[in-house]
C-alpha cells in the first residue's frame, strides 16, 4: 500500500508539469489565432515550446516552494497552493524575459499562461485524485489500519468516521489493548499490546493509531519503534486534544523545545486578514441585495404590524450585542423588554417545554412556532430572515463565517469546552449550516465549529461561502 500511495505522490511532478506544458501550448494558440488583437511579430512553435520546456523545472520548483508536493492539503487549501504556485512560475518567466533582453512576441501570452496553468493543474491534480479514490471506493489499495489503545469513546469515534468514508483509503482491521472489548462493539480485538510486535509481523498492518493520551513517553516511544522496525505508520491522537488545543506552535526557549497552545489561527494577521474579508463582502453584499432587502421590507411591513427588524441580545467574542433580523414572528411574541417583554418570555418557555427539538442541550429549537408570520416561515426556511446581519458583519460584532450567536441563557449552559466557540465572532454561515443546520444537535453543531476555529483559514472561509449557497437552495435542516 506504501508503494501505492508514493506513486500517487510521485505522478503529481510529471501531472503538474504536463498541465503546465498543456497551459502553454493553449495559451500559444489563444494569442496567436484564438485572440483578435494584433502581434506584430511571433514567435515560431518550435522556439515558444523551448521555452516551455525550459520553464517547466523553474515551474516545478515553484510549486515545491508553494507546498504542493509536502503540505498534502486538497480543495480550497490546495487550489491556494496552486495559485502560489503558479503566480511564482510566472514571475520566473517574467524575469527570464526582463534579464535576457529577448523579443518575446507577448507581454500578454504571461497572464493566459498563469491562468490557465491554475486551471489546468487545478484538473490534473483531481483527476488524479479521483482516480486514487475510486481504488479505495472499490477496495483495491485500501491501507490496513489497527488500533492500538481501549475502545473509548475517542477510538470509537475514529473507527465509525473512518468506515464510513471510503475515499480516504483505510480499512480497520481491529484495535489492540488489554481490556476486554464487548463483542456488540464493530471492533475485533487481535491482541493484547505486549503482543504489538508479533502482530505487525504477522498481519499486513500499514498503519497504526495510538487512541489512548494517558501513555507515558517511555510507552509511546516503544510503539513508534516497534512501528518503525516493522516499516508502519504511527499516528497517535496527542494529549493535548483533551483540552481542545489542536493548534499548535513549536518554539525553544533558552534550548528548550516548547510547545505555544494557540486557541485559533486567527490570532494576529488572521483577524486582519478575515476582518478585510468581512468588509469587502459585506459592502458588496448588501450594495448588490439592497433591492431584495427592501421588497421583503414592505412584504413585512404590510403583511403584520410592527418593526420590519428584529432586535435580539447574542453573545459574541466581546461580550452581549444586538443581531438584525427581519421580523418573522408576530410583535407581541417577540422576546425583549421593546417587544412583547416577559409576556412573550413565558410563552416561549412554554413552547420550548413543549416543542423543543433540541432537548438535553444547550441550545432550544422550536418546531412548528406558532408565532411564525406567514411570510416569516418563508424567510426563516430561506435564510433570508438573516439578510440584515449583513451590517452586522460591517459594523464588526459579526462575520461572514463563524460559530452561530446564542442567547445569553443558552450560553450559560455552554460546556467548558463550547464556552471556547466565544474566542471568535460569531457569523452568519458556518460549518454547521453547511452540514445539517438544525438536524444536527448542539454537541454535534459544537464541534463542527470548534474544528472550524482550530483549522481556520482564508480558503475554507471561502469554500464554506460557496457551500451555503447550495445548503439554502436544499432548505434541509431549515426551520
Amino acid at each position: 500500500m506504501k508503494k501505492a500511495q508514493q506513486i500517487f505522490t510521485l505522478l503529481l511532478v510529471p501531472v503538474d508539469a504536463l498541465m503546465v506544458f498543456i497551459a502553454f501550448v493553449i495559451a500559444y494558440s489563444a494569442r496567436a489565432e484564438a485572440i483578435p488583437l494584433p502581434v506584430v511579430y511571433i514567435w515560431p512553435f518550435e522556439q515558444y515550446i523551448k521555452l516551455a520546456l525550459l520553464m517547466l523545472p523553474l515551474w516545478i520548483i515553484a510549486f515545491s516552494l508553494a507546498g504542493l508536493y509536502t503540505n498534502r492539503r486538497k480543495g480550497l487549501n490546495e487550489f491556494g497552493q496552486i495559485i502560489v504556485g503558479t503566480s511564482l512560475g510566472a514571475m520566473a518567466l517574467v524575469l527570464w524575459v526582463f534579464f535576457n533582453r529577448s523579443d518575446f512576441f507577448s507581454r500578454l501570452i504571461i497572464f493566459y499562461i498563469w491562468f490557465l496553468a491554475i486551471i489546468s493543474v487545478g484538473i490534473g491534480r483531481t483527476i488524479l485524485y479521483l482516480l486514487q479514490s475510486n481504488l479505495y471506493l472499490f477496495g483495491m489499495r485500501q491501507k490496513n489500519l489497527l488500533f492500538l489503545g481501549d475502545p473509548d469513546k475517542v477510538t470509537l469515534h475514529l473507527f465509525n468516521q473512518i468506515n464510513s468514508r471510503s475515499n480516504l483509503g483505510l480499512k480497520p482491521v481491529g484495535i489492540v489493548c488489554d481490556s476486554e472489548v464487548d463483542s456488540n462493539l464493530p471492533l475485533k480485538k487481535i491482541g493484547q499490546i505486549d503482543d504489538l510486535d508479533k502482530i505487525l509481523k504477522k498481519q499486513a498492518i500499514d498503519e497504526v493509531i495510538l487512541t489512548d493520551t494517558s501513555v507515558d513517553n517511555e510507552k509511546l516511544f516503544h510503539f513508534l519503534r516497534t512501528c518503525q522496525e516493522n516499516n508502519v505508520t504511527f499516528k497517535a491522537v496527542p494529549a493535548h486534544a483533551q483540552v481542545g488545543a489542536r493548534t499548535l506552535q513549536f518554539d525553544a526557549f533558552e534550548g528548550i523545545p516548547v510547545i505555544e497552545f494557540k486557541g485559533t489561527p486567527l490570532d494576529s494577521w488572521g483577524s486582519v486578514l478575515k476582518r478585510a474579508v468581512d468588509i469587502i463582502g459585506s459592502t458588496l453584499s448588501i450594495i448588490i441585495l439592497s433591492p431584495l432587502m427592501l421588497v421583503i421590507s414592505l412584504i413585512i411591513k404590510l403583511s403584520s404590524k410592527g418593526p420590519v427588524i428584529y432586535r435580539n441580545i447574542r453573545v459574541g467574542n466581546n461580550g452581549n450585542f444586538a443581531t438584525l433580523k427581519f421580523r418573522t414572528m408576530y410583535t407581541d411574541y417577540c422576546t425583549g423588554s421593546q417587544y412583547g417583554g416577559s409576556r412573550a418570555e413565558k410563552y416561549e418557555n412554554k413552547l420550548i417545554a413543549k416543542s423543543n427539538i433540541k432537548t438535553g442541550s444547550a441550545v432550544y429549537k422550536i418546531a412548528d412556532d406558532p408565532r411564525i408570520t406567514p411570510i416569516g416561515n418563508f424567510l426563516r426556511r430561506s435564510s433570508l430572515d438573516e439578510l440584515p446581519q449583513l451590517f452586522n458583519v460591517f459594523i464588526g460584532n459579526m462575520s461572514l463565517v463563524g460559530p452561530r450567536p446564542h442567547q445569553p441563557r443558552e450560553v450559560d449552559n455552554y460546556t467548558r469546552e463550547q464556552r471556547k466557540l466565544l474566542l471568535i465572532k460569531p457569523g452568519i454561515t458556518g460549518l454547521a449550516q453547511i452540514s445539517g443546520r438544525s438536524d444536527l444537535s448542539f454537541d454535534e453543531e459544537a464541534n463542527l465549529d470548534i474544528f472550524y476555529l482550530e483549522n481556520w483559514s482564508i480558503w475554507l472561509d471561502f469554500y464554506i461561502i460557496l457551500k451555503t449557497f447550495g445548503a439554502v437552495v436544499k432548505g434541509k435542516g431549515s426551520y
